[in-house]
């Protein structure tokens, strides 16, 4: 019952933040989407380090620790690598350029410079198909959660998500995502924390060297790369851990981390959110699945029997959750749990919210209603919330994979495809619209091969690799850009840029 009462009341918490922030917004489609492009260097910095840090970091990715060892690490790495090479090389001239042009999606600012509307069908497609499992991730993993604290199914945590979910967004838009983020990434921050720090003056009174002594001892192969053998084969030989690498850089294009750009206030805040993202995020922040995942859990795990075939498979996605329920009081266990759910409501409201822009700004307002109002937009914004929702609450209720899978087989290589159009389009003045288009159909075709007919990882890597070849050569072989685009994406950012300094 206290847990029941506990949750009820941390979702009338993010209830009553949503409805504050719909009764001082400004109802306009800026203020809806962009949060009205005021949004300051802290609350960046909690929409975006909790924008990535979801319920995978949570369970998935010490879930694929613990059966694989540690070598997914590189991963993570290449992603804040990507993340900081966003905010500093990519972000400024992005955000200056639809600033200066009232642009209020990314993809929209792509369609103009490279003067395609095709190009503006044809990466919100792609990007749509890559982003709606990656939500189901958030409210399956809520899912999993209730089912290790209360032993109850995936769907009640799935519902329980998609209504907190449905309030936050429809009712305040971007900038109660971006407000309510710092709420639930404190909560998040702190369970994650605590209940390590717990556990482990719980379960092994000499910390973390125990730990290691005992996987040193039981399988040692957990501690180093490649890992333990799949099916007589290292499952992260060299090869492969330099692909998970640079399949983490692809972080960069990640279109929500790409649209928090779109809501900065002032150029200042790109100068400093890299050394925040490296320090606080990077360092800090993903230290704590790492410790979980490669020593705690599977270290636990060789010392009790019990815990093994609960967490074997797919099941390995819960084992943190199983580990708290086991061994700490069931007051933390709720907490735990609160913790979880503010994973998925940070990630996945911005999630939403980027899909449903490319859904309204892109695809209905760019090819039917080019003429559509602040309030028609907002409409179809907050109607397109709807439908993702329902299409992604479907893949977490069908949950075919393990959930690490969700990311690094179909969410990550998606967003890969526009990485090179969207470097390219920011920062290379020859790059021409022919070159866009034959990269993106040339590499998502052989992302969506590789997924049919699950040909090897190297195919996947190697679909952005392709791309970003074809976007140059096809660029160098057409005509190039003309001048007014030069002048616009190029001469005027950066006078706006230098202004600024």
């Amino acid at each position: 019952m206290l847990s029941i009462i506990v949750l009820g009341l941390f979702g009338i918490a993010v209830l009553w933040m949503a409805v504050y922030g719909y009764r001082i917004s400004a109802k306009t489609a800026e203020d809806y989407m962009l949060a009205g492009r005021g949004i300051g260097l802290i609350v960046l910095f909690f929409l975006t380090l909790f924008g990535i840090s979801s319920t995978w970091t949570f369970y998935a990715y010490p879930g694929f620790l613990y059966r694989h060892g540690p070598a997914f690490v590189y991963f993570i790495w290449g992603c804040v690598a990507g993340f900081v090479s966003l905010y500093m090389f990519f972000g400024p001239r992005l955000w200056a350029v639809a600033k200066l042009n009232h642009f209020l999606s990314p993809v929209e600012v792509l369609a103009q410079r490279y003067e395609s509307k095709a190009l503006r069908a044809i990466l919100p497609l792609i990007i749509l198909a890559s982003m709606v499992p990656y939500i189901s991730i958030e409210s399956l993993g809520v899912g999993l959660g209730f089912k290790a604290f209360a032993g109850v199914h995936e769907s009640v945590g799935i519902i329980y998500t998609t209504v907190l979910l449905i309030c936050i967004i429809l009712l305040g838009g971007m900038r109660v995502t971006a407000w309510t983020n710092i709420f639930l990434g404190i909560i998040y921050a702190t369970t994650f924390l605590g209940s390590l720090l717990w556990v482990i003056n719980r379960v092994f009174p000499d910390g973390l060297p125990q730990a290691l002594q005992i996987l040193s001892a039981t399988n040692p192969e957990l501690l180093s790369a490649p890992g333990p053998m799949v099916e007589g084969e290292p499952l992260f030989g060299y090869p492969i851990i330099v692909g998970v690498f640079i399949t983490g850089l692809m972080a960069f294009s990640w279109p929500h981390i790409v649209m928090g750009t779109l809501t900065v206030r002032d150029k200042t805040i790109f100068k400093w959110f890299p050394l925040l993202g490296i320090v606080a995020g990077g360092i800090c922040f993903y230290t704590i699945p790492f410790i979980w995942g490669s020593l705690v859990a599977p270290a636990i795990s060789h010392m009790d029997g019990t815990l093994v075939p609960v967490v074997s498979g797919k099941a390995a996605d819960n084992v943190v959750q199983v580990i708290i329920t086991k061994y700490l009081p069931g007051w933390f266990s709720t907490f735990a749990l609160m913790g979880v759910i503010a994973a998925a409501l940070s990630t996945a409201a911005i999630q939403l919210m980027t899909s449903a822009i490319l859904v309204s700004r892109d695809l209905i307002h760019g090819f039917f209603k080019p003429d559509a109002t602040d309030r028609q937009l907002i409409i179809w914004t907050k109607l397109s919330v709807i439908g993702l929702l329902i299409l992604s609450v479907g893949i977490a209720l069908w949950n075919p994979v393990a959930m690490a899978l969700y990311l690094t087989s179909i969410a990550v290589p998606g967003f890969a495809q526009w990485a090179p159009c969207l470097a390219g389009g920011i920062v290379w003045k020859r790059g021409t619209k022919q070159g866009a288009i034959a990269g993106v159909l040339v590499g998502t075709a052989m992302l969506v091969a590789a997924f049919i007919f699950h040909l090897p990882s190297f195919v996947i890597i190697g679909s952005f690799i392709v791309n970003a070849l074809v976007y140059v050569i096809v660029s160098l072989l057409t005509p190039k850009p003309a001048e007014h685009i030069e002048r616009m994406f190029f001469d005027e950012v950066e006078e706006f840029l230098e202004e600024k300094a």
